[in-house]
């Protein structure tokens, strides 16, 4: 990206929270906090003062599938980009005091996700749909496990998944490819490790009506149905289906629940991607008053699309705010590198935004119209409500069996 100043670089690990062993959930994300608590040759505090000294930013996440390690900073210091990112990554210290400190803050975040029920409640769903399944954990782990995680559990989890077959470097930004490879060559001299392992099956998707109760102001709900993988072939057809329904403020729940009737702050759907599985989902918050009004609408919007499908008005616009978003986000090197890894690690190729264009434009009203039906089914609707809300405030179809019944699947 010759006309910016900036650059951005990751470090992509093909490795997350359903990589973890049972009886280890939250190691992931545990070891991207500890890598930043120093190396053989920095501590903590002095990557955080050399990142800063140059006007940069220095950050890390753990997702179910992968782990980022990513730095910006203006062209001139990609050098030191580079040399910071492979040395927390090859040479972290992991030490004892580091290990009992680091596992406070991680405590301290589960509690804030708990304290944050528009977080918490996908924590709660994954694991209610996926359960047994390590896409079911949530990816921080919880108080007891993360309590209980030895430095030898630590340190055989980060040698077993960071190895050289997991590890994708993505840059973007004003870099020279010959330039960046030079750089990276060195620390990455010597780098061995054990063969990767594989990720294990698909979860299998537990179809239920689950009622968690908190003492909230709102209840935030979210409905969900089967997805697609990262890869399917239709996943384009997905976009379109998942902006007009939700995705925008102009697809039809944002304007029919929110716009006309008033009845909720935020709502909104969305996708979440594997490699062997996938959800298509609803969330919204509202009081419990009108918690009722807001579930019957969005499963009326949901019916509506079956029969009717979309039209060619919709499809357009659907087509036009995604391709907008695209375009806007590669101006961004942080999300040019974003992409660029993914791609890499999905397809193991690159998608060009001609081709990414040509792609949602090319999608089809039929397209669409056999994933509604695909996907939308009923039968397969699972639902998680969080807050003061009890079985009456459901309608009937949905009610769960009262807490005597057990699980509580429809």
């Amino acid at each position: 990206m010759p006309h910016v100043r900036s650059v951005a670089v990751g470090i992509w690990v093909d490795t997350g929270s359903r990589n973890e062993p049972a009886g280890c959930g939250g190691v992931s994300h545990l070891i991207e906090h500890l890598v930043f608590k120093g190396t053989h040759t920095r501590t903590g505090e002095e990557i955080a003062r050399t990142m800063d000294s140059v006007g940069g930013q220095m950050d890390a996440f753990t997702a179910k599938e992968h782990t980022c390690f990513f730095v910006s900073v203006l062209d001139e210091h990609l050098p030191l980009a580079v040399d910071l990112l492979t040395d927390i990554l090859r040479h972290p210290l992991f030490s004892a005091d580091d290990i009992e400190k680091e596992k406070s803050v991680v405590l301290q975040e589960i509690k804030m996700v708990e304290d944050t029920p528009d977080d918490l409640i996908h924590d709660l769903f994954a694991e209610r749909v996926w359960p047994g399944h390590p896409l079911g954990r949530p990816i921080l782990g919880n108080r007891d496990v993360v309590q209980g995680l030895s430095r030898e559990t630590i340190l055989g989890h980060f040698r077993q998944e960071y190895c050289p077959q997991k590890i994708t470097v993505a840059v973007a930004g004003h870099a020279d490819h010959d330039r960046v490879l030079g750089l990276l060559a060195p620390p990455f001299d010597g780098f061995e490790g054990p063969a990767a392992q594989p990720n294990g099956g698909p979860p299998t998707l537990r179809v239920a009506v689950d009622m968690v109760e908190k003492t909230l102001e709102q209840v935030h709900v979210v409905a969900g149905f089967p997805g697609l993988t990262h890869t399917a072939p239709e996943r384009y057809a997905l976009y379109v289906l998942n902006d007009v329904i939700g995705g925008s403020m102009s697809s039809r729940l944002f304007q029919q629940v929110r716009e006309r009737q008033g009845l909720v702050y935020s709502i909104h759907s969305g996708t979440q991607a594997y490699h062997d599985t996938g959800l298509l989902y609803v969330y919204a918050a509202t009081e419990a008053a009108n918690f009722g009004k807001v579930l019957k609408l969005i499963l009326k919007e949901i019916r509506d699309l079956k029969k009717d499908g979309i039209g060619a008005d919709e499809l357009r616009r659907a087509k036009d705010h995604l391709k907008g978003n695209l375009m806007l986000s590669l101006e961004s090197t942080s999300s040019r590198m974003s992409r660029l890894a993914k791609q890499e690690l999905h397809f193991g190729s690159f998608f060009s935004l001609d081709e990414m264009l040509a792609a949602i434009d090319v999608v089809r009203e039929d397209e669409v119209q056999a994933l509604i039906h695909r996907l939308l089914d009923e039968e397969q609707l699972s639902l998680l409500t969080l807050g003061p809300l009890d079985r009456r405030h459901l309608p009937g179809e949905l009610r769960p069996e009262p807490p005597s019944g057990g699980s509580g699947a429809r």
